[in-house]
């Protein structure tokens, strides 16, 4: 009875002690997507960019998301948003618009501000790029401390979390300063996230599911030799010899074209070990 529960979690405003990220039905107040795209989400409703009035509140969670969510000093936010206003006129700024994004939010507790620092409580704001990292940990933490009995687990945490990452952080904002460090720490995360799975799924004997998730890890960073490497190899187990060769083939263009470089000795390792196979 999902639908019933949900209601009484917003009626009884129930807050678990450890926000459940990994739970998909859970009647979160606020939902913030910024993989791929940027969203937000108020009670189950979509609040649209498109009105004006929303641009600069929007763009006040955005930049707070960035810089990671959390005791963001207000400096920090100003100079992202307002970088040729004095201090004065900053600040006043940030108050206005601070105190719009609180009624765009309709929850009050849900942003708060402490000794000149900004925090998301994640009580209430579900956001794509906290709910990827968090799972990412616990699937760690589970297969480090369970080993091969938590092996499953470990992966399906693994497999949601990858899920959600949609694209590129905030790819509307690529030209923006303040997104640059965020979007490609999460790109690198999602990469060692992948690499991590795809040798869980090996282990496994998951091959046909490495290979999709390897491929994925192409379409973000298509000059990743790892991954044709591990495509290779996830072939040749699944008697495959020739979409191997041509997994190498597409990995030389590509190093050809934009690096303008050769395979790796390793990568010509595995190559000459494949085809003498």
């Amino acid at each position: 009875e999902i639908p019933y529960v949900q209601e009484l979690i917003r009626k009884r405003r129930l807050v678990p002690d450890t926000p459940p990220f990994a739970i998909e039905s859970w009647p979160w107040p606020i939902k913030v997507f910024t993989l791929g795209r940027f969203e937000l989400v108020v009670k189950d409703r979509a609040m649209r960019a498109s009105d004006k009035a929303r641009n600069r509140p929007l763009a006040l969670l955005k930049v707070l998301i960035a810089l990671g969510g959390r005791k963001v000093r207000e400096s920090e936010i100003a100079d992202a948003l307002w970088p040729d206003s004095d201090g004065d006129l900053a600040h006043r700024s940030f108050a206005t618009t601070l105190h719009r994004l609180r009624k765009l939010l309709d929850l009050p507790e849900a942003i708060r501000l402490r000794g000149g620092r900004l925090t998301l409580d994640d009580r209430y704001c579900w956001i794509d790029v906290w709910a990827m990292e968090r799972m990412l940990s616990q699937a760690e933490m589970t297969r480090k401390v369970e080993k091969d009995q938590a092996a499953s687990r470990s992966v399906h945490l693994a497999e949601k979390a990858i899920g959600l990452y949609k694209g590129s952080f905030l790819p509307n904002d690529v030209d923006e300063p303040w997104a640059i460090h965020r979007r490609e720490r999460l790109r690198s995360v999602f990469l060692r996230a992948v690499e991590d799975l795809g040798q869980n799924l090996e282990r496994l004997g998951e091959w046909a599911d490495a290979i999709n998730y390897y491929r994925e890890a192409l379409e973000v960073d298509p000059v990743a030799e790892l991954f044709y490497r591990r495509l290779m190899v996830c072939y040749h187990h699944l008697g495959r010899k020739a979409e191997a060769l041509a997994v190498y083939d597409r990995c030389r263009n590509m190093l050809a074209t934009v690096l303008c470089v050769e395979p790796s000795t390793e990568t010509e390792a595995l190559r000459k070990k494949l085809s003498a196979n």
